[in-house]
């Protein structure tokens, strides 16, 4: 199997929304059709809906092998295990254990531990072992016994793709006589599943991922055994063997699953979904589990060699479709995954987790596509942080070569004294009318506007001195933002003003020059392919660099209102100033960047709020521990590249942020 659409030749991603060749024109195609009928001014629509919603729920019942009347929609695994338990006996799991592994879906997690205490039993969560990357099934096992009413098992894990082996859990839970269910969302539709061999009581999934379908198209099924004890708590007229059936003082449930559907089901996804699942109907199941396998072998490959940690079993047979790596951190995996990005290949993260789902579109090529650009930027972000101790050793200019830091800084000394070097105050004025960023009523408290109060000026007060005590924010004016600004930062140890390496605030600055763009549009974005046009012209964006986004905003700082230039429209969500896009900042963090500066009242455009996702220059910054510099001014006076930026703030206590007097160093000439 190869795949056949280019376009999607880099997807690997691993989160929910999976891919197939000619997905976007059939579901173009389907919801055109739904459109048709359901507009249409006639009575047929029910008869062409529940027609797709059966479809839909035939097409999963061969799937995983449901016998008739088994099988029904829900909109998410959590919502089909809700209507399942809430549907149980009185007081069948009264007193009893509910058993699930610590590496279940949380949602599941979290919905079990509040149906606890309403419906009487003990939530028992088996935790993984120390430094464990998944529970063991023995370590389930061992926690089963005969007092557990219910087990709910994880076919294949979301948060490591480790696959347990149903068959003895499911002997031994029928050993202890308790209710078996299995979320198999993270495998369905790639890896065979047959509800009857082993046999379970129920059965949840979505169709999302391997069955490349829509959000809430999920599916529940139940063995016909076990359906006629159950009692929906939410029922509605198609609970009924005959819908139609009025009569309010004769409601009796429909004998088989029906019973669960309660009123009007949600019928639009599965509509929407079954182009998917009739396309995956139509393929050789085992051709597309070789390609997986093949594509995630040559994963392990590729990351055995980066030295990057497996963190999903090496075996196949003990393994789902995709592929976890640890990174170092949460950071240094995001920042991955914006590079990646930037370059069309889609991967994601979880934590400190890389996550790789090779699927039928996805080409071996972009494989070693994305090993090759991982370890690029891998290396390059470890040169980010060179020298932040500050520490006393000899150092090499970007040549390579040893130079000696007493006559760099003893020539530097000379070149300022002699006007070779000048510096370049980058600063705005802090006063009453310094413009002040405003947040929407009602959604944030404001940052006041500046205020400076005399103490004493040669008077009673002070006869021999002068002073003023300010008020002020962190954020007024030419400001720095530290990590610990955005919640996205806020658990770097070293992210406030007074914890920060200072060594890092001091590095070589590019200044890329937007103000032709900013004027003719003041919503204009900067754009990786803009960042990479510049350093085709003038280099290479180095690890360690501050790069700046020239707008000659600074000129419109006169006055508030034009300097921030906020939209008239309280809807229309932000204020009209230049910035990145968020693919501008991914770049930049893949290239090892110290921190990024603009001209404008904040590091995000105006309407970064419209952003997906918002706000990126302060989430994505924070989150990999950089800086953000804004209200800059004079950057026409610095040069692309070769200039020296000198952004220290405050040292204050746990600071968030703090004004700050910008300088460059600048070549006289």
């Amino acid at each position: 199997m190869h795949p056949t659409n280019s376009r999607h030749a880099g997807y690997l991603l691993y989160h929910s929304i999976g891919q197939y060749p000619g997905k976007e024109q059939d579901l173009a195609e389907a919801m055109a059709e739904f459109a048709k009928v359901y507009a249409a001014p006639n009575d047929r629509q029910w008869g062409y809906m529940l027609r797709g919603r059966q479809d839909f729920i035939n097409t999963w019942r061969q799937l995983i092998n449901a016998p008739q009347g088994t099988a029904t929609t829900c909109e998410s695994v959590t919502q089909g295990l809700h209507m399942l338990m809430r549907a149980l006996p009185e007081a069948l799991l009264t007193g009893k254990r509910v058993l699930i592994a610590a590496d279940c879906f949380p949602s599941m997690h979290f919905l079990l531990a509040g149906l606890a205490p309403k419906m009487g039993f003990t939530l028992h969560t088996v935790p993984m072992r120390q430094g464990a990357a998944w529970v063991e099934p023995d370590d389930f096992l061992a926690a089963w016994g005969p007092d557990v009413g219910l087990a709910l098992l994880t076919w294949v894990t979301s948060t490591a793709s480790a696959r347990i082996d149903l068959a003895p859990l499911v002997a031994h839970g029928r050993a202890m006589g308790s209710l078996i269910g299995v979320d198999i969302t993270q495998a369905a539709g790639l890896i065979p599943f047959d509800a009857q061999e082993p046999k379970v009581d129920f059965v949840l999934s979505t169709s999302l991922k391997w069955m490349c379908g829509t959000p809430g198209a999920g599916i529940l099924y139940i063995d016909k055994a076990l359906i006629p004890d159950l009692q929906p708590e939410g029922r509605g007229w198609f609970s009924q063997n005959n819908p139609f059936s009025w009569d309010l003082d004769k409601f009796e449930y429909a004998p088989d699953i029906r019973r669960l559907d309660g009123g009007t089901p949600g019928i639009v996804p599965a509509i929407a979904s079954l182009p998917a699942l009739r396309w995956h109907a139509a393929q050789d199941r085992d051709a597309l589990v070789a390609w997986n396998r093949r594509l995630a072998d040559r994963i392990i490959l590729r990351a055995d060699a980066l030295d990057l940690p497996l963190h999903s079993p090496r075996s196949a047979d003990r393994r789902g479709g995709s592929i976890m790596l640890r990174l170092p951190d949460k950071a240094e995996a995001a920042a991955l995954v914006g590079a990646l990005g930037v370059e069309g290949y889609s991967v994601d993260s979880r934590g400190p987790l890389l996550r790789l789902s090779p699927g039928v579109v996805t080409a071996e090529a972009a494989v070693d596509a994305v090993f090759d650009i991982a370890g690029a930027v891998l290396a390059q972000r470890r040169r980010r942080h060179q020298g932040r101790s500050g520490g006393h050793q000899q150092g090499a200019d970007s040549g390579g070569a040893v130079t000696d830091p007493a006559a760099v800084l003893g020539d530097l000394a000379r070149q300022m004294a002699s006007g070779a070097v000048r510096v370049v105050d980058c600063t705005a004025r802090l006063g009453p009318d310094t413009p002040i960023l405003r947040l929407p009523e009602g959604f944030a408290v404001n940052t006041p506007a500046v205020e400076i109060h005399k103490i004493s000026e040669y008077d009673q007060d002070g006869p021999f001195f002068a002073w003023n005590w300010l008020k002020l924010g962190e954020h007024s004016g030419t400001h720095f933002d530290a990590p610990r600004h955005w919640l996205s930062g806020k658990d770097h140890p070293d992210g406030a003003t007074d914890s920060l390496a200072i060594q890092r605030v001091v590095a070589p600055v590019n200044v890329i020059d937007c103000s032709a763009q900013a004027a003719a549009d003041p919503d204009f974005l900067l754009t990786a392919r803009h960042v990479k046009a510049w350093e085709a012209e003038y280099g290479a964006i180095n690890p360690g660099e501050w790069v700046l986004m020239r707008t000659d905003w600074d000129r419109r700082a006169h006055d508030p209102a034009l300097f921030l230039n906020e939209d008239p429209d309280l809807a229309g969500g932000g204020a009209h100033s230049p910035g990145p896009a968020p693919d501008c900042i991914d770049y930049l963090l893949g290239r090892g960047i110290v921190g990024w500066g603009t001209q404008c009242i904040g590091t995000d455009a105006g309407m970064a709020a419209r952003f997906s996702p918002p706000f990126p220059a302060h989430s994505f910054l924070h989150r990999d521990n950089c800086f953000g510099l804004a209200s800059l001014t004079n950057l026409d006076q610095l040069p692309p590249r070769g200039a020296i930026l000198i952004a220290a703030p405050l040292k204050i206590l746990r600071g968030t942020g703090s004004p700050i007097r910008a300088l460059a160093l600048v070549p006289a000439a």
